[in-house]
């Protein structure tokens, strides 16, 4: 249900402010769940900004919620569960794991890895002490571009792999708490034509990010702790939804889907196709899985489910007849390799992986044109562990930066050529014994625990050698393991 926030004296309806409240009946009523959601998200309503009020919430004229006064930040909302009637329900649903992996609804998480009680310990402690008030971060960094690695990054969150390897009470709470912080970000447009979050087959001009917008989108005022960031994005709502079924999170996966999209300047995402390969290749990456995420989970009988789905297809279309079935052989590495937008001579080994990840979980879900994508891709991310033979080291595998191509801009087509011009002082150096300098193999958290994931994704999804290089990676980075207790972000292996 749908309910605008009207005054009291003029019976007017209050510009911004509105709740959603979702409800579930149990024991025949006698139980009434109520997910009530306050939302300050419209996209063409004159003059947004932050709203600061306090609530308070009756049924029948018995108070059930009190909330303090906050300020909501614009383009954002928060819930609340509330119970009334009889005694809340004592039991929760915990999943039989190997058979959800084994859906491949995800990634496919080591549940033989050994969470010691600390470390559950110690992530309840951090929550606790996390600010998870409505718009408040609970664990997220505000700052999205902050570099490095850190808990949201990666195929899931830290706390998501935390769950779905213990299904603790503690994890789940951590998981969830987070999804809901990520409602505070200003990344929520809710069309008020449609009802639904903001999509460009209606608005093909729109962009609430970069480029020109048409119609101009009004600009808010005041401020929020939050700078929203395509290339440093998590999957926050995911894995929450699919465990909990609870509208909130299905409308958080659509809002970042469909931030992703309109954020694209209208040129480059060509109007209503909803392309997003104008932006670094990590940002293509995490909005691509964002988009893939929406059109799995949403409804088939959403009034949203063939806009995401189409959106999804025409991305993936784009990316298979720019790169595997582009005509002009000079325009595509002949190692499968996506370059850097910023500097068309080099290539991120680290941000492919991501990409190679992302391809995965679609190729395992049947799709031909992601198949046909994640083939092309891996003769780059699984080959740089596959062509000692052909004079390229495994130790050097998780590079940074690489050069893919010479000073005439024309990819190299050979693994010495491509090692011996970034590793210039190794060329003669046998590989044997080689230390592996990068990507930090004894941590979790770094380009070699990157690519241990992206081994194993690509040995789920049958791609040619990656069983082997899988293996061969997995015995050059043994204190790896230990690692994952702590930190299971990256603690991916073979089906």
């Amino acid at each position: 249900m749908v309910a605008p926030f009207k005054d009291s004296a003029s019976n007017a309806e209050h510009p911004h402010l509105s709740a959603r409240l979702h409800t579930r009946l149990y024991d025949g009523g006698a139980s009434i769940r109520t997910d009530m959601v306050l939302e300050n998200n419209w996209t063409f309503k004159a003059n947004p900004g932050n709203l600061t009020y306090e609530l308070t919430v009756r049924r029948n004229g018995q108070v059930v919620h009190t909330q303090p006064r906050i300020t909501h930040n614009y383009q954002a909302r928060w819930h609340k569960v509330l119970w009334t009637g009889n005694t809340l329900p004592q039991y929760r649903v915990r999943h039989h794991m190997p058979y959800f992996l084994a859906s491949k609804a995800t990634w496919n998480y080591d549940l033989s890895v050994k969470i010691p009680e600390s470390v559950l310990a110690d992530e309840a402690r951090v929550l606790a002490s996390s600010n998870t008030a409505p718009m408040g971060p609970a664990m997220l960094v505000p700052y999205f571009p902050t570099t490095g690695g850190r808990s949201e990054i990666g195929p899931l969150p830290r706390w998501t792999a935390l769950y779905l390897i213990t299904q603790d009470d503690r994890a789940r709470a951590s998981m969830l708490a987070n999804a809901d912080a990520a409602a505070s970000v200003p990344v929520h447009y809710r069309d008020e034509g449609s009802g639904q979050p903001l999509d460009v087959q209606r608005n093909p001009n729109v962009s609430v990010r970069f480029g020109e917008s048409s119609p101009k989108l009004p600009t808010p005022t005041g401020t929020t702790i939050y700078t929203p960031d395509t290339a440093h994005q998590a999957s926050f709502a995911y894995i929450p939804y699919l465990i909990t079924g609870d509208a909130f999170y299905l409308d958080e996966a659509m809002f970042w889907a469909s931030w992703n999209i309109a954020g694209v300047d209208p040129f480059y995402r060509e109007g209503t196709k909803g392309l997003i390969y104008g932006n670094e290749e990590r940002a293509q990456s995490w909005a691509l899985r964002s988009i893939d995420e929406a059109s799995r989970i949403v409804p088939d009988n959403h009034p949203m489910k063939s806009y995401f789905q189409t959106r999804f297809a025409n991305n993936l279309n784009w990316y298979v007849q720019n790169y595997p079935q582009n005509a002009n052989a000079a325009a595509r590495s002949p190692f499968g390799a996506i370059k850097s937008p910023w500097d068309t001579k080099k290539a991120g080994p680290w941000q492919n992986d991501f990409m190679t990840l992302v391809l995965t979980q679609i190729a395992e879900d049947g799709d031909p044109q992601g198949r046909a994508m994640l083939n092309w891709i891996t003769r780059f991310t699984v080959g740089r562990f596959l062509n000692e033979a052909n004079g390229f080291c495994v130790a050097k595998a998780p590079g940074y930066w690489w050069d893919v191509t010479d000073s005439g801009n024309q990819f190299f087509s050979s693994w010495k050529t491509l090692f011996d011009t970034n590793y210039a002082s190794l060329k003669n150096t046998p590989c044997a014994g080689m230390a592996i300098t990068e990507g930090s193999p004894d941590r979790v958290d770094d380009y070699a625990a990157y690519a241990r994931a992206m081994l194993a994704a690509t040995s789920s999804a049958g791609v040619t050698g990656a069983s082997t290089a899988y293996a061969t990676w997995k015995s050059m980075t043994p204190r790896m393991d230990a690692g994952f207790a702590s930190d299971p972000t990256w603690a991916i292996v073979p089906r």
